[in-house]
């Protein structure tokens, strides 16, 4: 049942009919509820499969989402988790249906028009996954204010460690902390800058798999 918000004229809450009425970023939208075919296609299939793999992934990197693409989702009717499946769906994928795999150099965590730095690059100790990038105590302003953003996934226990608004761009490195349960195992690192106002992002970069095992 829909419900009429402000009276006759005001805006559409809930379901009529086939269509659906909600509120999204601030702006009235509809969607109409989709037939399951009885005899889905390959092509179906494959998209239907992507989808699902991307979205029970990416439900991990919510955190850095919900800064790395606040900046893309302006003016749009979705949101920042929205936008990432969108993005990362298709183009995370590797193989052939039903034999998919994550290829995890091609995510996008963020997006923007900021630097995303040089030099970057990731390493493990016992304690600590170490993120560092090119830096001087001389760097201009507001660049030098630019604050890291660090994420570290593990696919064996689909947890995320992940730091947002971390040391200033010209500090040149920064951590994140090891818990013993995550300790010996593989992790896929990611970096992006966003600006101390929050009003800018970089894209993000991906520093690679690293085998915590073997350090």
């Amino acid at each position: 049942m829909g419900i009429l918000k402000n009276g006759l004229n005001g805006p559409v809450k809930g379901r009529v009919g086939k269509i659906v009425y909600y509120e999204l970023n601030g702006q009235n939208v509809s969607r109409s509820i989709g037939v399951i075919p009885e005899n889905w296609t390959i092509p179906q299939l494959s998209v239907r499969m992507k989808t699902s793999i991307s979205s029970k992934l990416l439900k991990h990197l919510k955190a850095f989402f919900n800064v790395g693409f606040s900046i893309e989702i302006k003016g749009t009717t979705q949101n920042t988790f929205n936008m990432a499946v969108g993005i990362n769906s298709q183009k995370m994928m590797t193989g052939v249906y039903p034999n998919f795999k994550v290829d995890f150099s091609k995510l996008v965590l963020s997006r923007g028009l900021l630097n995303p730095g040089a030099d970057l690059q990731a390493s493990v100790t016992e304690e600590v996954i170490s993120f560092t990038w090119a830096a001087t105590p001389t760097m201009q302003w507001p660049e030098s204010t630019d604050l890291v953003m660090m994420i570290a996934y593990f696919p064996e226990k689909e947890r995320s460690l992940v730091t947002i608004g971390g040391n200033a761009r010209n500090t040149g490195a920064d951590q994140l902390t090891l818990p013993p349960s995550l300790k010996g195992l593989r992790a896929e690192t990611y970096i992006a800058f966003v600006a101390a106002d929050r009003k800018q992002v970089s894209d993000s970069t991906y520093l690679g798999s690293l085998n915590l095992a073997i350090q």
